[in-house]
């Protein structure tokens, strides 16, 4: 039996053993969690983790506001409502995203318009954002795709010329840096996601960072039924839901602070190891990260030349996953735009959508919006990373990788 023949056919698979585990909660989390309860008050109200949580964050990412909350979308949200558009505006993001970075624009009864990616970072860009800004935009937000910075100078400077402030979606971004800045400094609010999938976790829960007080307070206010909790006046003047997060979840957000550095420094690791090995192959196009910035390699993405391999993209991942590499064609099937939810723009019941109705213009999410993303997560295979892999798992998945690419090309 030939190595060479693809597991799928009957061949040996490359990868017999598991991916690299780890223990993620451990002694520092236990003893948080343990100082919480021992005090006897685990709520909001008693704001000792709370307050700590904030410290820690504030130092780490050397800004002077955190504003805490139950999870990024949350996060997003209240940033979104920090920026206190009037009804009908539209705020441009990304098409390769997750719902929460569109649950607070749609919410604050605001348009979601779509700029397409950069091919090779699978990020938006100034150009692309440019091309869809409308005297009707009053905010953007970004996302780091996959911890992989978007290019951010020409982004803000767009920003300041136009006046549009800029929300950096950072949930898959812990640690990222641009030209020796954070990712989550460089726009005007930063928006973190403490969900059990990312680089750190409390099992659910999130964060807004900020150098602006007055985006501070009003994130804050957004968080927490716009209650006056921070004793600066107008309490109750703003609709805002609660997204309040109990002490145990700070505690154990806290400890998890701790072990950033490391987690990032292994994630690169991994990665590096993965482009090395992958660099040569024909017909693969590995991602790109623009020039003085660092990704937190959330999962790694390449992409497949069109028509360079039988079946493409499926055909790929299966393969791929019959050898025992973990994969999967693209990051989500299509871009968000293309999910019922936009096509019918059934945001709310009986499709009517206020939005549209106080903007008095009529908006379509049609396929061909953004044709490079739509053309990338075709054309994309997804490999996940974990601080916990070894050396072991990143050269059974380049082997994986081309032995399917040598296996499956035209």
């Amino acid at each position: 039996m030939s190595d060479n023949k693809l597991a799928l056919n009957g061949g040996t698979p490359v990868k017999t053993g598991r991916y690299g585990t780890g223990v993620r909660y451990t002694e520092p989390e236990r003893q948080e969690v343990l100082e919480s309860l021992d005090s006897g008050r685990i709520s909001y109200w008693s704001k000792n983790k709370v307050n700590k949580f904030c410290s820690t964050v504030t130092e780490y990412f050397d800004i002077p506001y955190c504003a805490g909350c139950s999870s990024g979308s949350a996060a997003l949200h209240a940033a979104v409502g920090a920026l206190e558009i009037e009804p009908g505006y539209e705020v441009i993001t990304s098409p390769i995203t997750d719902m929460g970075t569109l649950i607070g624009i749609l919410y604050q009864n605001l348009i979601p318009v779509f700029a397409d990616v950069d091919p090779h970072t699978y990020n938006i860009t100034a150009d692309s954002i440019a091309k869809v800004i409308t005297p009707r935009t009053r905010g953007i937000i970004v996302v780091h795709l996959a911890g992989n910075p978007c290019d951010m100078e020409p982004i803000m400077e767009l920003s300041r010329a136009k006046g549009i402030p800029v929300i950096e979606d950072c949930a898959q971004c812990y640690g990222a840096l641009y030209k020796g800045r954070k990712a989550g400094t460089i726009g005007d609010i930063g928006a973190f996601s403490l969900n059990e999938s990312k680089h750190l976790s409390s099992g659910e829960g999130g964060f807004c960072i900020t150098a602006n007080e007055k985006y501070y307070v009003l994130c804050h206010n957004y968080m927490d039924k716009y209650y006056d909790r921070l004793n600066r006046g107008g309490r109750m003047s703003r609709l805002a839901p609660c997204y309040r997060l109990s002490e145990l979840q700070y505690a154990v957000a806290t400890a998890q602070f701790g072990k950033l550095d490391s987690i990032i420094a292994a994630r690169r690791a991994y990665a590096a190891k993965i482009n090395d090995g992958l660099k040569d192959i024909s017909g693969i196009v590995l991602p790109e990260i623009v020039p003085g910035a660092e990704s937190a390699w959330w999962f790694y993405m390449f992409r497949l030349i069109p028509g360079k391999f039988k079946g493409e993209a499926k055909a790929f991942a299966e393969a791929m996953c019959a050898e025992g590499a973990a994969a999967s064609a693209g990051y989500i099937p299509r871009p968000i735009y293309q999910e019922e939810l936009f096509a019918k723009k059934s945001f709310f019941p009986g499709n009517v959508w206020p939005a549209e109705i106080i903007s008095g213009q009529k908006y379509s999410y049609t396929p061909g919006l953004c044709p490079v993303a739509e053309e990338v997560l075709q054309t994309a295979i997804r490999m996940p990373v974990s601080e916990f892999y070894s050396n072991t798992d990143a050269e059974d998945t380049i082997k994986a990788v081309r032995k399917v690419a040598a296996a499956l090309a035209n």
